[in-house]
C-alpha cells in the first residue's frame, strides 16, 4: 500500500510518507520508522478497547467500569488492570507526542524556513486530515439517519469542519491536532536554528504549557478540545531534534531494559497517580517521549520485535481511519445496553469474555471501513493535496519570505 507524507500524520494514527515507495525504499528513508507506525496501530486498538470496556450495561453501570455487581478480590483486580491498560487518554497522549516528533522530523529536512515551506506544511496537513474526517462524519450521519435519528445539515457540516464533535466524540483529538499546527511549526522554527536563545524560548513555551495544564480553567477554555494536553506536541518536537547519541550507544540488552521500564511507567501512571491526575498525564507524555526516542535512535530492541510483524505495520497504516470509525461499530451497543446485560445475565458469559468478543467483532468491522477509507479517501486526498501544493507553489514563492 502507498505510504503517506509525514506532513499527513495525525494525532491518532498517522501514516508517514507522501510519495509512493516500495517497502525497501521506505526502510531507507530516515523519516519513516516502521516500528513507530506499528505503535500507532496498537495505540489505536487501545483507544477502541477503552470504549468497549466502558460500554453501558444499564443505568450507571458499565461492562468492566462500575459493573454494579459484587466482585471477588481477584475479579476486581483483573477488571481494574484491564481498564488501566486500555485507558484511551494515555494512548491519545502518545499520539500527540508522536505527531510532534514525525512532523518536526519531516520539517527538519529543510532547515531554511520560508513562506513556501510553511504554506506547503499547512496545505498538506489539511488535505491529509479533512478528506477522511468528512467521509467519516458523512457515514456517521447516514448511519444515524437510518437508525431513526434525523441530523440537521448544519450539525453535519459543523462536524465535518471540526467545529462540533457531537457526531463522533473521538474527534476532539483532531481538533487539538489542528490547533497544534502553528505550535509545531513555531517549535520547529526555534529548534531548527541550533542556537541557545531560540532553544531557551522553545523550552519556555513547553514548560509554560506544562504549568498551564495544572490550571483547571484551561482544560475547557475552548469547550473542546481540552488544552491541558497541548504540551505533548512540544515533547515530540524536542525528541525530533535530539542527537540520539546516548540512545545509540546503548547495548540491545540495555535498550530492552530501558524500554521495559518506560512501558511499565506508562501503564502504571494511571493506577498509581489517579485516572484524572494531571501528573499522570505528564508521566504518560514523558514516557511516550522516551519510548519514541529509544525506538528512533536506539539499537533494535528485541523486546519490540512484535512491531516488525506485517500485521502490525498494516494496523499502523489503517490506524487513522480505524480511529475515526471504531466508535461507529460499537455505537449500537452503547445505545442498547440491554443487549450486553442479556449476554451477561441471560447467557451467563463472563464480562471480560463479552468485552473481548465485542472488541474482536467491532475491530473487524472498523478495520473493513478503515481499509475502504484509506484506499479510496485518504490516499486520493493526499494526492489531491499534493496537486494543490504544486499549483499554489509558484504563487507562494513569489511572495517574499518574512
Amino acid at each position: 500500500m502507498e505510504q503517506l507524507d509525514v506532513y499527513g500524520s495525525s494525532p491518532a494514527p498517522l501514516p508517514v510518507s507522501d510519495s509512493p515507495q516500495t517497502l525497501d525504499s521506505m526502510s531507507q528513508d530516515r523519516s519513516f520508522i516502521p516500528r513507530l507506525e506499528s505503535m500507532r496501530g496498537i495505540a489505536a486498538l487501545l483507544v477502541a478497547a477503552s470504549h468497549v470496556v466502558q460500554a453501558p450495561t444499564g443505568a450507571n453501570t458499565g461492562l468492566l467500569i462500575n459493573p454494579g455487581v459484587e466482585l471477588s478480590n481477584w475479579s476486581r483486580f483483573a477488571y481494574g488492570a484491564i481498564v488501566h491498560v486500555v485507558d484511551g487518554l494515555q494512548a491519545v497522549i502518545f499520539f500527540f507526542v508522536l505527531s510532534g516528533f514525525v512532523l518536526t522530523r519531516s520539517l527538519l529536512k529543510d532547515t531554511r524556513p520560508s513562506v513556501p515551506q510553511a504554506t506547503d506544511f499547512v496545505v498538506a496537513r489539511l488535505f491529509r486530515l479533512y478528506p477522511a474526517i468528512i467521509f467519516a462524519i458523512g457515514l456517521f450521519a447516514v448511519a444515524m439517519t437510518l437508525a431513526g435519528t434525523a441530523i440537521p445539515l448544519s450539525i453535519v457540516l459543523k462536524n465535518m469542519a471540526l467545529i462540533d464533535i457531537s457526531l463522533n466524540g473521538v474527534m476532539w483529538s483532531l481538533q487539538l491536532e489542528m490547533l497544534a499546527i502553528p505550535l509545531i511549526y513555531a517549535m520547529y522554527l526555534l529548534l531548527s536554528r541550533g542556537m541557545l536563545l531560540p532553544n531557551i524560548l522553545a523550552t519556555i513555551i513547553a514548560l509554560t504549557l506544562v504549568v498551564l495544564s495544572f490550571d483547571p480553567s484551561i482544560h475547557k477554555m475552548l469547550g473542546e478540545p481540552p488544552l491541558q494536553f497541548y504540551y505533548a506536541f512540544t515533547f515530540g518536537c524536542f525528541c525530533a531534534v535530539a542527537s540520539g547519541r546516548l540512545a545509540a550507544r546503548l547495548s540491545p540488552s540495555h535498550a530492552n531494559l530501558a524500554i521495559a521500564v518506560f512501558i511499565i511507567l506508562f501503564f502504571t501512571a494511571r493506577p498509581l497517580l489517579g485516572h484524572a491526575s494531571t501528573w499522570r498525564f505528564l508521566v504518560n507524555a514523558l514516557c511516550a517521549w522516551m519510548l519514541i526516542h529509544l525506538v528512533a535512535y536506539g539499537p533494535r530492541a528485541s523486546l519490540l520485535n512484535v512491531l516488525d510483524h506485517p500485521i502490525a505495520h498494516w494496523l499502523g497504516k489503517l490506524s487513522f481511519s480505524y480511529y475515526l470509525f471504531h466508535f461507529l461499530t460499537i455505537t449500537p451497543l452503547w445505545n442498547h445496553p440491554e443487549f450486553l446485560a442479556w449476554t451477561i445475565d441471560g447467557l451467563g458469559l463472563p464480562r471480560p469474555l463479552v468485552a473481548l468478543l465485542v472488541f474482536a467483532v467491532s475491530t473487524m468491522a472498523a478495520l473493513a471501513l478503515a481499509y475502504v477509507c484509506y484506499r479510496f479517501v485518504e490516499l486520493p486526498g493526499v494526492r489531491l493535496g499534493r496537486a494543490v501544493r504544486a499549483l499554489i507553489a509558484p504563487r507562494v514563492r513569489s511572495v517574499p519570505a518574512a
